[in-house]
């Protein structure tokens, strides 16, 4: 057997030591140590104990093809002597003797698993409750026909060793630790990936920063020096090291591209920018030069490097729609079975970096492993009211209303002042009303209004504020009435900029008018710049159940729901918006429009 012929997931008799008896095992992961030699991770599929060969010769030196061989060490010195024509005709029998005891000795492996969970249909508690027959407990939960499917094909990891439940944040990822069954780990992908460099690196701090710092060593400039000098260079550069890194992407090929895609602002600077990002993602895989990693490099590193990954016999994935493509890598590192729970039509975060074609692409790769997959729907809400779940129903046909949701109720109301046709939807907000919005401008100004009332009332989005904040400081105004008119020579001038662009980008003319307007909601009635950096910073929030009105973007929002939600439809801030052109922003903005809806419970109320 040669090098190139051991493949991960493949099987060969070997034995882990001369006193062992020959078993099966099949190669989990192939790795290297830190001193460069490749390492092979095994399982004895006999007795699923697991193993490593620390060299590529030791893994073929404990194979024995030939079951007359006294030892793997003979087989090894019989293979040296022997010429290609021998080598191949022992190997074309070894295969042919060998093949029905392998077959008999594999236990099946069962598929890949990608659940279709649609809003409200308890993804979640399915999956621990699920785990929790995995692992020989019982449930309490009366499972519905599509659930007891899902309970089906994960009962057939039952026995399995290992066990990890990925989570979308780390606050979620705490909750569920408490919540699976003992024996099983509950982290994030982030979590996963620190702790593979750390095995490799050892102790590393983590700087947000951390890629800007090593631009500045790169040039031998000051970063405080560059950021003034050098700004837009800076955060470009950043910008698309990060996406490089979130994408797999070829520094010396896909640039241009990623910078067009997501809207990056080059200016005149993509020469010196494109010059840079292949030298930083050099420099970034290697944190022993400077002790540091930042956060794309936590799920970057293990999966550019391949480093050693703890490897669990069973990995679910949550929120699986807003996988990058590192991340959907990593995961295949360290999963021997994978159960990926999603919602394709929730994937709304694309702009960031996410991959919006996630879903389906691990679908289609998995599909080509050994395993195969199998998917399965959760599709019947028991959150939405049924007329909620019918209005969904406009953009996600599929989508279905449990016997036990109540009715529902669907109507109008107005955001417009002296409106006579259709009530005041401010005369109906009470505690605990949530009042979403595509953009965050309308937000603001609405957010102004029901704090004047007399009604706490609080915005969604710590960063959005601190967005916000950066924005005023940029301007360096000394008062409201300076800021004012240097937020509109801004606007006019970054407008004007990416319309001059061959493929102007519809998300950034959006997000550029819209933070304007938002900047103007805090200008009114402010008597300095200060007045107007507490006032952002008071208005919104990362406290997501706190009293009062809940005012959000629908982006904010994923994840969330209430009894009764407010939808603003504001003029030229709909969904989908206007401007958003291209196919992918138009499904993406329809995907929003379905999240908006169904975080209601059993009120939803269009503004308009």
């Amino acid at each position: 057997m040669k090098k190139n012929e051991i493949t991960i997931g493949g099987s060969y008799i070997a034995r882990f030591s001369s006193s062992e008896e020959e078993t099966t095992v099949r190669v989990d992961n192939v790795l290297r140590n830190e001193s460069g030699r490749t390492v092979y991770e095994v399982t004895d599929l006999a007795t699923l104990r697991t193993g490593r060969f620390p060299s590529a010769a030791r893994f073929r030196a404990a194979c024995t093809p030939d079951m007359n061989s006294s030892s793997p060490g003979n087989w090894r010195e019989e293979e040296e002597r022997m010429t290609e024509e021998e080598y191949e005709w022992r190997r074309v029998r070894d295969e042919k003797d060998s093949l029905a005891d392998r077959l008999r000795n594999r236990p099946s492996q069962p598929p890949h698993l990608v659940v279709e969970a649609r809003a409200g249909t308890g993804k979640t508690t399915t999956l621990v409750e699920g785990l929790r027959l995995v692992r020989g407990e019982e449930s309490d939960l009366v499972p519905s026909p599509q659930q007891a499917k899902v309970w089906d094909s994960m009962k057939l990891s039952a026995g399995c060793r290992s066990v990890c439940f990925v989570a979308f944040n780390k606050s979620i990822a705490t909750e569920l630790q408490q919540r699976v069954p003992d024996g099983c780990d509950a982290m994030t992908m982030h979590s996963m990936g620190f702790k593979s460099v750390g095995r490799t690196f050892g102790k590393v701090k983590v700087n947000q920063y951390r890629t800007q710092d090593l631009i500045a060593s790169l040039l031998g400039k000051d970063i405080r020096e560059l950021r003034r000098k050098k700004a837009e260079v800076i955060r470009a550069t950043d910008k698309l090291v990060s996406l490089c890194k979130m994408n797999l992407s070829d520094p010396e090929e896909d640039l241009s591209q990623l910078a067009s895609h997501y809207d990056i602002d080059l200016n005149d600077s993509a020469t010196e920018v494109f010059d840079l990002v292949p030298q930083i993602l050099d420099l970034s895989s290697d944190p022993s030069r400077d002790g540091s990693i930042n956060f794309d490099d936590m799920i970057w590193l293990p999966v550019s490097l391949n480093l050693s990954v703890t490897k669990y016999d069973l990995l679910l994935v949550d929120e699986a729609q807003d996988l990058n493509r590192c991340q959907q890598q990593l995961a295949r590192m360290a999963g021997s079975r994978l159960i990926l729970c999603g919602d394709p039509k929730q994937a709304i975060y694309g702009f960031a970096g996410a991959d919006s074609e996630s879903m389906p692409r691990m679908t289609e790769v998995l599909g080509e492993t050994d395993r195969g997959v199998e998917t399965l729907p959760l599709t019947v809400t028991r959150r939405c009211g049924k007329a909620i779940v019918k209005e969904a129903q406009g953009i996600v046909p599929d989508f279905e209303a449990h016997e036990s949701c109540s009715e529902g109720k669907v109507s109008q109301a107005t955001m417009r002042d002296g409106a006579l046709a259709r009530p005041h939807y401010r005369d109906l907000v009470e505690d605990g009303d949530m009042v979403l919005c595509r953009v965050n401008a309308p937000l603001v100004s609405e957010c102004f209004k029901f704090l004047r009332d007399g009604v706490k009332a609080v915005i969604q989005g710590r960063d959005v504020g601190k967005g916000l904040i950066n924005t005023i400081k940029k301007m360096n105004a000394t008062g409201v009435p300076e800021l004012v008119e240097k937020l509109s020579v801004w606007l006019s001038k970054e407008t004007e900029k990416e319309n001059r662009k061959t493929n102007p980008s519809e998300d950034r003319l959006i997000g550029l008018q819209d933070r304007f307007d938002c900047l103007m909601c805090f200008t009114e009635g402010s008597d300095s710049v200060d007045q107007v950096l507490a006032s952002i910073d008071k208005v919104f929030t990362d406290d997501r159940f706190g009293d009062g009105v809940k005012l959000s973007s629908v982006h904010k929002a994923k994840g969330l729901e209430a009894d009764r939600v407010f939808i603003l439809l504001p003029e030229g801030g709909g969904m989908p918006h206007p401007m958003a052109k291209s196919y992918w922003q138009r499904e993406q903005e329809m995907n929003l429009k379905y999240v908006a809806i169904t975080r209601a419970k059993n009120e939803l109320v269009w503004v308009s």
